[in-house]
């Protein structure tokens, strides 16, 4: 399998609303810029750790 079809293969919780918070936080999906920068680095259990932590993981929208 080629590197870029590996990649399309990884589940992302982006929903294409990449607005940031003044704590760097994106209000569409809720990661950290460093999170979404480094999200093909991370191993599957990072990545599933993240999205399990997202489901209530509370960001401040309106703090811009």
């Amino acid at each position: 399998m080629s590197e870029q079809a590996r990649l399309k293969q990884i589940k992302s919780p982006c929903v294409s609303i990449c607005k940031y918070n003044k704590d760097n936080f994106c209000v569409g999906c809720k990661r950290h810029m460093n999170e979404i920068f480094d999200w093909f680095d991370f191993s599957d259990e990072m990545r599933t750790a993240i999205m399990q932590d997202l489901l209530t993981r509370d960001i401040d929208a309106d703090s811009q």
